[in-house]
Formats: C-alpha cells, structure tokens, sequence
C-alpha cells in the first residue's frame, strides 16, 4: 500500500467509497475514475484491470492490521507473547465490521470470476504467511506443521467476522478468540514449532 502512487492511492480510496457506498455494483471503472478525479486510463496504467484494482481494494481492508501484527510480535522474544499478541490482533481485525463488510461485498464476485479468484487467494496466501511470520515460523519444517493452524486462524477470523458483522451485541468476538487460544497454545508450545518461553 506504501508503494502506492498518489493517484494510485485516490483511485483505491474512491473505490473504498463507492464501494462502501453502493456495492460491488458500484465499482464501474468510470464511477471509480469520476470519484477520484482522474481518467479511466489511469486505473489501467496504475493496477493493470479492474481485478487488480479489486486485490488492492481488498488488501488495503487488512493490510495496515497485518503489518502492524507483525511489527508488534517481532519484538516479541517468548512463543507465549507472539501467540497472545497474534490472536488478540486477529480478534480487533475479526471485530472490525466496516473492513469485512467491504471484503464480504467482494467475495462472491471473487468466487464466481476466475482472475479475480486467484488474486484473492493470493492475498489469503499472504494473510497465511502473516500468521506465520507472527509465529516466527521461519524454517520449512516450522512453517509445514504450522500451516493448518495459520489456515484455521484465518477461517476463525473469516467466520467470527460474520457473525459480529450479523450480530454485534450477541457475537462476543473476544471470548471466542480467548477460548480459541487457551486450545491453541499447550499445542503450539508443546508441539515444539515455536520456541518454548
């Protein structure tokens, strides 16, 4: 997102807008150009086509969240401290409902259309890798085993997402994430990928 020109940067904010505002309907290349004050041209030159200016608009729900889970657990020495800083991140994403309702706009378009499917799985690739490099899985042998934990946390995060989008009051994301870290973490210590602290 830091790469981003700022014209680059205006078109992904006018398509956060029309989006929030109307939909993935909303996205027309020349709603979103009209929006941020610049040619339809400029979206191609800047993300090559509207699926690429799609995977930005979805990486951009997250991305701030998931840099910072990884600045904030790299300066963690202990497993125990990376793992509670990991999840208590991932339960402020999983409670901020204006981010997955934009992402939850865009996730049946991505499913159906087969570019834009392969962009988003390319950034849930990367929110893997996130949870890894947060783990500090860094070895293959680490990163092997850990994967399946790295895939649940992101389906509990997806999942928990939904149900505080549907019911804020009732859907108490922070006791399902505690709960979902007094499971994990005897395995994560015990099963020897993490450093034991």
């Amino acid at each position: 997102m830091e790469a981003l020109t700022p014209t680059a940067q205006r078109l992904l904010a006018a398509a956060q807008r029309l989006l929030a505002s109307g939909g993935f309907e909303a996205l027309k290349l020349s709603a979103i150009a009209r929006e941020a004050g610049e040619s339809k041209a400029s979206i191609g030159y800047h993300f090559g086509n509207k699926a690429g200016l799609v995977t930005a608009l979805v990486d951009s729900f997250a991305h701030d969240a998931n840099r910072g889970l990884i600045e904030e657990t790299s300066e963690l020495p202990e497993a125990k401290d990376r793992i509670h800083a990991l999840i208590d991140g991932e339960t402020r994403i999983a409670a901020d409902s204006k981010s997955f309702q934009s992402f939850f706009e865009v996730l049946p378009y991505a499913l159906r259309d087969e570019d834009l499917r392969e962009r988003v799985a390319a950034l849930y690739d990367g929110y893997r890798d996130t949870v890894l490099r947060c783990l500090n899985a860094a070895d293959p042998g680490a990163k092997r085993q850990l994967r399946p934990f790295a895939m649940l946390m992101i389906a509990i995060v997806d999942g928990l997402a939904i149900q505080h989008g549907l019911d804020p009051n009732g859907a108490d994301v922070a006791a399902a994430t505690d709960l979902w870290e007094r499971l994990v973490r005897p395995h994560l210590t015990e099963a020897g990928s993490l450093d034991r602290g």
